[in-house]
């Protein structure tokens, strides 16, 4: 029977009633929905109110063929095809397996348990099971434990900085430094987020973009407007600066990056040079190799002088062996392993803790170790 205009009515009607009904039924669960109460967890939901849950690890969504094994703590069980790299990855180059963070829990039995995500993370490090993310988007400083897959806030940025964080580093008591980077200040907290001391130097320190400690307690800081890297004592007392404007050996425009590795100091910038290595003492050693990278956002070095560079430009990870450009991490895209827009990283023995800001995620890519097979030798 042809479907008359009448039925069409009584359908449309019906149709909506259903919808109605549904919405109801939705909006009853929203309100019926356990109240958070504890200040780990208010602290969240008000930060996250503008953001919708999710799941908290991402599945896979690499090609089959770019597919890794799982994780496994005894190497010696795992065949040799467990190291074939990506396809876009150097012979030498080599990740077994990547972990994606896009948020974390939130509560507890007696409170409720809600799943929060990541908006817009900048900034990462790590200490023990803990990962302490900058997230610009909540203006906020978490820690995510990596045990029970739960999120924390540490420090609420609103009132703490002028514009956005650029970089954060972790100590070995849970003490934290961030870069107020509008404000020309490093701040120090102590592990529950109070402000413990304020580094500053209003001739020297305009805008701070990466921070880091020296094995002496001393602080380091990269400034890019002034383009030179900052050395401060324990107590805040400036100690010395290295580097300067200019093309030339030892100088920079426009600094990015800044790590500290077993030659000295790694640092990047936009224009001449990109990637130059400095003793610790401040003297040129030598410079990655050039046309490889265009904007260095994130640098790390691992102990065999094997250093990690973040390109903005195209959202790759550029690795190399003392300055030799060896192989390529990543590109553009939302699937694992794929970026959009890498801001920071954080290098941990053989995991490698990436900021991929605009898909509102941190991945994490488990490098193949030395000595297994198809591991690279470091030499």
């Amino acid at each position: 029977m042809p479907f008359s205009c009448t039925r069409y009515r009584w359908f449309k009607v019906a149709l909506f009633s259903g919808a109605l009904l549904l919405a109801g039924c939705a909006g009853s669960q929203r309100v019926a929905a356990p109240v958070v109460v504890d200040r780990s967890a208010a602290e969240l939901v008000e930060l996250f109110e503008e953001t919708e849950p999710s799941s908290k690890v991402l599945p896979s969504t690499a090609p089959v063929e770019q597919q890794f094994v799982p994780f496994a703590e005894d190497f010696s069980e795992l065949p040799d095809r467990a190291f074939s790299p990506l396809a876009t990855l150097n012979a030498s180059v080599e990740v077994y397996h990547w972990d994606v963070i896009v948020g974390g829990a939130v509560g507890n039995a007696v409170t409720g348990v809600v799943d929060f995500r990541l908006k817009r993370p900048v900034a990462v490090a790590v200490q023990g099971d803990y990962i302490y993310i900058v997230d610009a988007g909540l203006e906020a400083v978490l820690r995510y434990d990596q045990r029970d897959d739960r999120i924390s806030s540490v420090l609420d940025l609103r009132a703490a900085v002028s514009g956005e964080v650029a970089d954060i580093y972790v100590t070995a008591d849970h003490g934290f430094y961030i870069t107020d980077t509008d404000g020309g200040r490093v701040l120090r907290y102590d592990q529950d987020g109070r402000l413990k001391q304020v580094f500053s130097n209003h001739f020297n320190l305009t805008k701070p973009v990466a921070v880091n400690v020296l094995e002496s307690g001393d602080l380091v800081v990269a400034d890019g407007y002034f383009d030179h890297i900052l050395q401060f004592s324990s107590d805040g007392e400036l100690l010395a600066t290295y580097g300067g404007r200019g093309e030339g050996a030892a100088q920079f425009i426009n600094m990015t990056s800044m790590s500290i590795g077993p030659d000295g100091f790694y640092a990047g910038a936009r224009v001449g040079r990109r990637v130059q290595v400095l003793s610790l003492q401040g003297d040129y050693n030598y410079s990655f190799e050039e046309g490889r990278v265009i904007f260095p956002a994130a640098i790390v070095v691992d102990r065999n002088n094997r250093g990690y560079v973040a390109d903005l430009m195209d959202n790759e990870i550029k690795v190399f062996d003392r300055g030799r450009m060896v192989g390529i991490i990543g590109g553009s895209g939302s699937g694992t392993g794929r970026f959009m827009r890498i801001t920071d990283m954080w290098l941990d023995e053989r995991f490698l803790y990436i900021v991929d800001s605009l898909n509102g995620r941190i991945q994490v890519a488990r490098l193949v170790p030395e000595g297994f097979p198809g591991a690279a030798t470091a030499r």
